[in-house]
């Protein structure tokens, strides 16, 4: 592989230097990765740091980043050029979601951390078996609960995997930034916002695969259904936004447009310079299945509600790490479409929040720290190693 040739190559004269921070995500300059980078780039100006993309569009993350923080401490390379290979064997620390190149280890003198893409509810690394699992030096969790599993996960001491929170939680309490500015709207205009993200189905890029039961996650999302719902949300003068998975086959540009419906992607946020995190403040409800954002969502204290019509399907395929997961997802459990808009009428319009203590007992379970989720990873690892 010429890629490994380089890099063996590049480590023999190349020693990693312990101020050079590189940072990677997928998609580029998302999720925890990007919520740590704008922490030290804000308030630690000793780190150089270095971001490797995949895709090389600088002016659009840049636009992003100007928007999160407050200097300009920072390089942008793509991964496979001789910059990103230098870096890459030059940076004592790599921070990153999904790994990098995962196929080729460290060396011993630096130091991989995971910072993963949220807590899951579904099996993800060594619990899933899934053989491409990046080597790590840590990780992170919410909790003593989640530590445990992302230990057995990833191959990681359990020291290793610091309670510290996630970095992009950071984002959740942003009250700046709202998913209405996406389509040029003020909070005026509507009176409920919502926020649909299911997980992928089946995926095209990635980690390519089939979980669950495509044909029946599509019965929330039939055209007829959609128009039904559309005019539902346009009665009670409210709006809500379907942000696909990045790794989902299905595409934005797959659906018909709606007046108070809008289908997401990635592109949308980039476009606005906007995380997705930092607009969940502006939310009055989140419907998912099986997204890890849910647990990020606890933390607002705001209503949840599940649409899985096919959870023994995708019990039998992904599979979940709680042996009875129900007892962790802590809002409606929708099995049939026909039961989404009764639901939606007895939040909005009868004021009926069921569910708010089962949310207040899996909070407690899933977070432990509750705020400076990035300040809690430098501490951790950087400020300890310094």
């Amino acid at each position: 592989m010429i890629l490994e040739k380089v890099i063996k190559v590049l480590r023999l004269i190349i020693r990693p230097q312990k101020n050079l921070l590189l940072y990677h995500s997928f998609p580029d300059f998302s999720d925890n990765s990007f919520s740590l980078f704008c922490y030290i780039v804000n308030n630690h100006s000793h780190y150089k740091n270095i971001w490797l993309v995949n895709n090389d569009e600088k002016s659009k993350f840049k636009k992003i980043v100007k928007k999160y923080t407050t200097s300009t401490n920072y390089k942008i390379y793509k991964k496979k050029s001789l910059f990103g290979l230098y870096y890459y064997c030059r940076s004592k620390y790599h921070f990153h979601t999904h790994g990098i190149f995962n196929n080729i280890n460290l060396s011993k003198e630096q130091v991989n951390v995971n910072l993963w893409h949220g807590m899951p509810l579904k099996k993800i690394g060594h619990l899933d078996d899934n053989k491409i699992v990046p080597v790590s030096n840590y990780s992170i969790a919410t909790s003593k609960l989640f530590q445990e599993i992302m230990s057995k996960a990833f191959a990681i001491d359990l020291d290793n995997v610091l309670i510290s929170g996630q970095p992009r939680n950071d984002f959740v309490f942003d009250k700046t930034h709202s998913l209405l500015d996406l389509i040029n709207k003020q909070k005026s205009d509507f009176d409920k916002v919502v926020l649909w993200m299911p997980t992928y189905r089946k995926s095209k890029i990635g980690d390519v695969r089939i979980d669950g039961e495509v044909n029946k996650l599509n019965d929330f999302l039939d055209e007829s259904y959609l128009e039904e719902l559309n005019q539902f949300f346009k009665r009670i003068k409210s709006v809500c936004f379907i942000k696909l998975h990045p790794m989902d086959y299905m595409d934005v540009n797959d659906f018909k447009k709606y007046s108070n419906l809008f289908f997401l992607n990635n592109a949308h946020f980039q476009e606005k310079g906007i995380s997705l995190y930092s607009v969940l403040y502006s939310t009055d409800l989140l419907l998912t299945d099986f997204s890890s954002i849910y647990i990020d969502y606890l933390l607002l204290n705001k209503p949840i509600a599940f649409l899985v019509s096919d959870f023994n399907e995708y019990s039998n395929s992904r599979g979940f790490v709680f042996d009875t997961p129900k007892e962790y997802m802590p809002g409606e459990i929708i099995n049939q479409r026909e039961s989404l808009i009764p639901f939606l009428e007895a939040l909005f319009i009868k004021k009926e929040d069921l569910h708010q203590l089962h949310r207040t007992k899996v909070n407690g379970l899933f977070h432990q720290p509750k705020h400076n989720f990035s300040e809690n990873v430098f501490n951790s690892i950087l400020k300890s190693n310094a």
